[in-house]
């Protein structure tokens, strides 16, 4: 809380402390990209204040006000929006987005380990599921069998012919 009231208390001369916390603590391009600002901001006053007070510009003199100012009331909103639990969760992955895997089918692996039933030795019901019987195979069609009958003519032929 200290952090976010220093530019408050400060005038605006610590108004890079709150971002440069935060890009040390988070190390994320944003929180880094707010440090350089808040920094570059802070080193444009110390310029415009030295011009001004060594040769009485008054451009000088209005761009310190102006970014004085800013480093005063911006740093705190900032370091209080940035500091929410939504951004510091923002890109990490929730278990949710790891895939899930479906349980394994039948009995995968004999293991000592497997719960039985009482008495009988055998595994208990997760581990007792078998398989599914395979699929009988396809009757043959009409188009089927005119086919391997073609097929077993021209094997005939051939093996009349001498050709192997």
């Amino acid at each position: 809380m200290l952090c976010a009231l220093a530019p408050l208390l400060t005038a605006g001369l610590l108004g890079a402390v709150p971002s440069l916390l935060l890009a040390v603590r988070r190390r994320r391009a944003y929180d880094v990209l707010g440090a350089v600002v808040f920094c570059g901001l802070l080193l444009t006053l110390f310029v415009s204040a030295g011009i001004a007070g060594g040769l009485k510009d008054p451009t000088a003199d209005l761009t310190g006000q102006i970014t004085l100012i800013v480093l005063w009331l911006t740093p705190t909103p900032h370091f209080l929006l940035m500091d929410r639990r939504a951004v510091w969760e923002a890109g990490r992955p929730t278990p949710q987005a790891f895939p899930s895997y479906p349980p394994p089918q039948g009995r995968p692996y004999a293991s000592p380990y497997a719960p039985t039933v009482p008495g009988y030795g055998a595994p208990a019901a997760p581990y007792a599921q078998t398989p599914p019987p395979p699929a009988a195979p396809a009757a043959p069609t009409a188009e089927t069998a005119h086919d391997l009958r073609e097929l077993g003519e021209l094997l005939r032929r051939q093996s009349r012919e001498g050709r192997s």
